[in-house]
């Protein structure tokens, strides 16, 4: 009895063990020839959008101004007493070119412009002491190059190009006379070939756009000391000229 009880006891361990080692080898097996996995860290992705700020560049205001110009002028003959002249005279004309400068971006710039000048006055007289012209009479157009060189104040609007801005130059002028014709023959002979003087104006400027006036004093009067003499109290008078001109900006 004792013997079949050991018996069964021995049959039991065994059947325990042989069900169990497949398990056991199955697992080992699994365990041996399962490749190895690389776990790589999760990396969540940056929102540009909430973490970055972006300041957009300022638009660089240095530098060289250019502008193009054109408008309008018109003059008056005044003698060394400030008063009109004997015959005043009122040349008309019109006025185109380029200009430099101003500094828009400060306070403080210097400008200097190179403007082609185009004036006419009716019914002007010139008589020729030696006889080359006797009496001529009709309609002076003369051409000039003006060169104005002038300080310029600009009172605000200094940010950008295209803010409105408010300015006063003040300066000098230098006229050269390229030609004068009266009733279509040349008298330049009888002319001051260049004068000068001071100029001084204000202007508003805004968008690139800007309209401008100014006033230039001549310094010498007209005429030359030739022979000729003008009828109409120009030999000893000077210009005064104002000029209202509109620029547009290029830079």
């Amino acid at each position: 009895m004792r013997t079949l009880r050991q018996m069964t006891i021995a049959m039991i361990t065994i059947g325990a063990l042989m069900a169990s080692a497949p398990a056991f080898a199955q697992t080992n097996t699994d365990t041996e020839s399962a490749p190895a996995r690389l776990t790589m860290p999760t990396v969540t992705p940056l929102n540009i959008s909430k973490t970055a700020t972006f300041i957009p560049q300022t638009e660089n205001e240095q530098g060289l101004g250019i502008f193009i110009q054109g408008g309008f002028l018109r003059g008056s003959t005044y003698n060394e007493d400030g008063v009109p002249g004997f015959e005043e005279i009122n040349p008309n004309g019109f006025v185109f070119g380029i200009g430099f400068g101003g500094n828009k971006s400060a306070v403080f710039g210097i400008g200097v412009d190179v403007n082609y000048m185009i004036k006419s006055a009716d019914n002007i007289d010139l008589t020729n002491l030696d006889d080359e012209i006797f009496n001529l009479n009709g309609e002076l157009k003369t051409h000039v190059i003006n060169i104005p060189i002038y300080a310029r104040f600009n009172f605000f609007g200094h940010s950008t190009k295209s803010a409105p801005t408010l300015y006063a130059m003040v300066g000098g002028f230098i006229d050269i006379l390229l030609n004068a014709k009266l009733a279509g023959v040349d008298v330049k002979k009888y002319f001051n070939g260049f004068d000068i003087g001071p100029v001084a104006g204000i202007g508003f400027e805004v968008a690139r756009v800007g309209i401008e006036g100014r006033g230039q004093w001549a310094m010498k009067t007209l005429q030359s000391t030739g022979n000729g003499t003008f009828l109409n109290g120009l030999q000893e008078s000077k210009v005064f000229t104002f000029v209202l001109l509109f620029k547009v900006r290029l830079n």
